[in-house]
């Protein structure tokens, strides 16, 4: 079974998994490593509110901290896109919630190439999400379509007033179609799903980081890649369940999900 960034909701279960790394991150600067300044995160072009975080990360060193009182803070930045293409869009987020405000939510729209936002019924409801709340890591994933006229995505996030919002590794990228010629693909392989005693990795050449989270997003384990081509990680910690691993390669990430039990 062959999985290309699947989103984080869907359920993945195959004695075998393969990950081919077509698609790639739009977004400049999506887990937030370069700062211009301490209060100016590289690549975005709305960041109100915003500060350089190293203590509440989700990867590698930095998160984007992000405080509102009064009014609610924007994130973003704007992002090329073509009409028809389907796209999918994702990020972290945990908020301080001793404020008692409403936390987080995505504000984003699509522009046509003078910049006018467009209506589009069909993605409103993704795209202008409810209240998005929590106190550890959770990841907010939808998939769009670009519809017709659609020249930008204008991606925005809001942190609402008395909030604080954590935010990290922000996806944005098209979806590729699985029907792409294999051999052109660098394919890494994943296995056995569901696993009992050792999850095995192959194929790793391309690999720079490699990271298992909890389903509600807490990492539970991380390792740096250099160089190796094969990896073999014990399960003998791990509670029975469902869990995500996050494979990170030269600007490009992709998630699946495996299944950890003792009497499979």
């Amino acid at each position: 079974m062959t999985i290309i960034m699947k989103r984080i909701n869907s359920f993945v279960l195959s004695a075998f998994i393969t990950i081919q790394l077509f698609s790639q991150n739009l977004v400049i600067n999506p887990g937030f490593e370069s700062w211009q300044k301490i209060n100016k995160p590289t690549g975005w072009t709305s960041a109100l509110g915003c500060l350089k975080d190293s203590t509440i990360i989700l990867s590698e060193i930095y998160s984007c901290r992000q405080a509102a009182t009064g009014d609610s803070r924007e994130l973003g930045q704007v992002i090329p896109v073509r009409e028809g293409t389907f796209y999918t869009i994702s990020f972290w987020y945990r908020n301080e919630t001793a404020g008692g405000g409403n936390g987080c939510r995505v504000w984003a729209n699509w522009k046509d190439a003078e910049g006018n936002p467009l209506n589009d019924e069909a993605s409103l409801p993704l795209l202008h999400s409810g209240y998005l709340k929590s106190d550890t890591w959770k990841q907010y994933s939808a998939d769009v379509t670009a519809p017709p006229t659609a020249a930008y995505f204008n991606l925005i996030v809001r942190t609402l007033p008395n909030s604080v919002t954590y935010w990290d590794d922000i996806i944005f990228e098209e979806n590729v179609p699985t029907n792409i010629n294999e051999g052109s693909a660098h394919i890494i392989r994943i296995y056995p799903n569901p696993v009992t005693n050792y999850l095995s990795i192959s194929n790793m050449q391309c690999i720079q980081f490699i990271e298992i989270l909890s389903v509600t997003g807490i990492k539970i384990w991380s390792q740096k890649i250099n160089g190796e081509e094969s990896l073999m990680i014990p399960m003998a910690g791990f509670k029975d369940g469902i869990y995500i691993i996050s494979i990170y390669s030269k600007g490009k990430r992709n998630h699946v999900k495996f299944i950890k039990t003792s009497d499979y």
